[in-house]
């Protein structure tokens, strides 16, 4: 003791230096040769560091997933992507992976925090823990449930068309997903507090809201290496913020806004005409009390109302421009639809819609370009190994697979770059292709609100193709483009969008 007492700080410094220095060689050592992933095909410098996925996702933006791609050409199926990690590509193993009610499959908590929501369902590590807050919401989102939310739907895509008509009298363009997301963010939002953003009413669409969502998805990769940037942010002043981060900024103010509605909701204070609460229920339900914070709430509430605004408002910007990009499959919808509501007014049931041939093929080739989320969905088997052709992969391994490179797959969608709804109505076909089909995900976490974007999608591109003539406005290929992975897709930075003018 009392010699280590008389070693000088330079000599300290030594040896903190040399312990750090022989603690990485021995973790190296461990990753590349001793650890239970070791074994599997992949680049060594991502099996040694997450500095290799940070800089593919971090410092280039969004661009692993293109990365990992190249990697299967060169590694095979199965390939690891990071010190912990596995990734798969290869469609028939989906359903392995993404498994049903039979099988447990937590969630990899390194990556549930890149939104800083991680309480809420979406952000749930365990597999029974997610099943009690999943069970929670199922009846919401239920077919019955969307069957009865169907009127108010139908009353928020009319203030949609009304709209329309108004650019088609003053002959301005419209850029589609500022259009969509504000459908969708008035849905989302009625249903989810009985009053909406009133995003339709306004002259700009309130693209700020929606925006908002859209835009702090390019930290989610910072987020997920760094836990502490986030919370930072949210106690660093807030004029401080908007200078450093205005993306973050506008966030934070979505869940402020959001913790005032549900704080107003719990102390009980009633809304004038309010049909549906969604969080008023979940209070005043039987998730036990430590379920009901204000905290855990605000979490689910940003993740519900972000996958309800999101996805589907991306999803009918791709629609608009791959059928009105393509005249031959605009007049064959047109046609049908034509058809099918003669009148132009009169829109069918959602049930008959979706059986109309044609509009369903069209709906799931855009899903096949959309894709949903475009980020990889880790899943973990906690208890039992996975087998995956000759490989076995050790229980407790973060293991993913991506919607983009699985749409993408030659093997089960030939010419897979070209949008042809025709490949869904070959009858010898059609069954074998629903089920590599997976924008909502499967098995247990597969995306709570399949149900209602499904009705969003069908109701809105019925009504609006009928009873529209609609063209491009300055608007190419480039613009429906993804190009990064911010969990959900994201196209140039510099595109204007899609945009349409009504004729």
């Amino acid at each position: 003791m009392l010699a280590a007492s008389k070693l000088s700080p330079f000599h300290l410094t030594e040896i903190a230096a040399v312990a750090i220095f022989v603690y990485l060689i021995g973790l190296a050592v461990y990753r590349l040769y001793f650890s239970p992933i070791a074994k599997f095909p992949g680049p060594r410098l991502a099996a040694l560091t997450l500095w290799y996925e940070f800089y593919h996702d971090v410092i280039r933006g969004g661009q692993y997933v293109f990365k990992i791609q190249e990697l299967h050409q060169k590694y095979g199926p199965i390939i690891r992507i990071n010190p912990y990690e596995l990734h798969v590509k290869d469609p028939d193993f989906y359903d392995e992976l993404y498994s049903g009610p039979g099988q447990k499959r937590d969630k990899w908590g390194w990556a549930t925090e890149m939104f800083g929501n991680s309480s809420s369902g979406f952000g749930t590590v365990s597999h029974d823990l997610h099943r009690l807050r999943r069970n929670a919401l199922n009846p919401f989102f239920s077919k019955q449930a969307i069957g009865r939310m169907e009127p108010l739907i139908r009353g928020l895509i009319e203030k949609l068309c009304e709209r329309f008509e108004q650019s088609q009298q003053s002959g301005e363009p419209v850029n589609t997903l500022h259009a969509y997301a504000a459908l969708t963010s008035d849905v989302i939002t009625a249903y989810c507090f009985g009053t909406s953003y009133g995003c339709l009413d306004d002259p700009y669409w309130k693209w700020e809201w929606p925006q908002a969502m859209v835009e702090s998805t390019r930290a989610c990769h910072l987020n997920k290496q760094f836990k502490w940037v986030f919370p930072a942010l949210q106690a660093t002043p807030e004029w401080i913020v908007q200078k450093l981060n205005p993306a973050v900024m506008q966030l934070i103010n979505v869940q402020k806004d959001l913790a005032h509605q549900i704080s107003d909701i719990m102390s009980g204070v009633p809304r004038k005409d309010e049909e549906q609460n969604i969080f008023r229920e979940l209070i005043n339900g039987n998730l036990p009390t430590e379920e009901k914070s204000l905290a855990r709430l605000v979490d689910e509430g940003q993740t519900m109302i972000a996958a309800g605004q999101e996805t589907s408002s991306f999803f009918l910007q791709q629609a608009s421009y791959f059928i009105l990009a393509n005249a031959e499959i605009h007049a064959r919808l047109k046609a049908e639809l034509t058809q099918a509501i003669p009148d132009g007014t009169s829109i069918p049931p959602l049930a008959r819609l979706e059986k109309l041939p044609y509009l369903h093929a069209v709906v799931q080739e855009v899903h096949r370009f959309s894709h949903g989320v475009v980020g990889r969905l880790e899943r973990v088997s906690p208890d039992e190994p996975l087998q995956y052709k000759k490989w076995v992969i050790p229980p407790g391994t973060p293991v993913s697979m991506t919607s983009l490179l699985q749409h993408r797959d030659p093997s089960k969608f030939p010419s897979p770059m070209k949008f042809d709804p025709d490949r869904w109505l070959k009858q010898s076909d059609n069954g074998r292709l629903e089920k590599y089909l997976v924008p909502f995900s499967k098995g247990t976490r597969q995306c709570l609100g399949i149900n209602l974007a499904t009705a969003e999608i069908y109701l809105t591109l019925a009504t609006v193709f009928r009873r529209f003539d609609m063209e491009l406005y300055e608007t190419t290929g480039r613009d429906a483009e993804i190009v990064h992975d911010f969990f959900i897709p994201h196209g140039h930075q510099d595109s204007k969008g899609v945009r349409v003018v009504f004729k």
